[in-house]
């Protein structure tokens, strides 16, 4: 008698969004004002905090984020600092001030947007991030 082959479908679910890590010593609305001025993005802030899950507390946190949807290369921009008055939003890069992600990116070159975002007048460092890397990125969810 042969033994039977077993097969496992394992999903490896890819997170869909370019992440860049800022450093700044600027409030959020500053940091804003000099990022839409200089890389003429409109970033605004949202009515409606980001719910995040925080796995180690077994709960829901919220981070205020600024967001801006480019029409024209169909690219979404999340603004969000990385640490709020209970938790970090990404706690293995607590170094890390603000994030900011690219949803449905396929025309923006991240290197030449780092190269521009470190041009910005109130950041002190950028950096890429590898959404694979942390843990943490698979608990957010940008609608």
């Amino acid at each position: 008698m042969s033994k039977v082959k077993k097969y496992f479908l394992s999903l490896d679910e890819e997170l869909e969004f370019d992440v860049v890590g800022i450093t700044s010593h600027q409030a959020d609305y500053k940091l804003v004002w000099n990022i839409n001025k200089t890389l003429n993005l409109h970033l605004v802030k949202s009515e409606v905090d980001l719910p995040v899950y925080n796995e180690k507390k077994d709960s829901e946190i919220t981070f205020p984020y600024y967001h801006f949807e480019d029409e024209l290369d169909r690219v979404s921009y999340f603004l969000l600092k990385n640490k709020n008055e209970l938790d970090h939003l990404i706690p293995e890069a607590q170094s890390i001030d603000y994030f900011l992600f690219l949803t449905n990116n396929y025309i923006i070159d991240v290197n030449d947007f780092i190269s521009k975002l470190r041009q910005v007048d109130a950041v002190l460092g950028v950096f890429a991030f590898d959404n694979q890397k942390f843990k943490s990125f698979q608990y957010l969810e940008f609608n």
